[in-house]
């Protein structure tokens, strides 16, 4: 519940820090991240994959198919490491200016 005693502007400008969705709320500094994390962790899966699907399969559709996968599982992982660390750095920015 919202405390009605603070200005106004203030909770305005704490609402402005946070990107919302269906079932997702995150700052922005968490959205940011995440977005960097997902381009990042999707690049090197499928590169990963591409080596492994080389490796273990013989048919193209293998290759392919571990690509994919790969490329999937490492959008994911960047996008919750991104989340994760992108704030903290932020902080660590702050409160070395203090």
């Amino acid at each position: 519940m919202a405390d009605l005693s603070r200005p106004k502007t203030e909770l305005e400008q704490e609402a402005e820090g946070f990107t919302g969705g269906p079932g997702v709320v995150a700052s922005k500094s968490q959205a940011h991240g995440s977005l960097g994390g997902i381009g990042v962790g999707a690049i090197a899966g499928g590169l990963l994959g591409l080596v492994v699907g080389l490796i273990f399969f013989s048919g193209a559709l293998g290759v392919i198919i571990a690509t994919v996968v790969f490329a999937v599982g490492g959008a994911t992982f960047g996008g919750v490491a991104g989340g994760f660390v992108a704030p903290r750095r932020k902080l660590e920015g702050s409160e070395a200016d203090r």
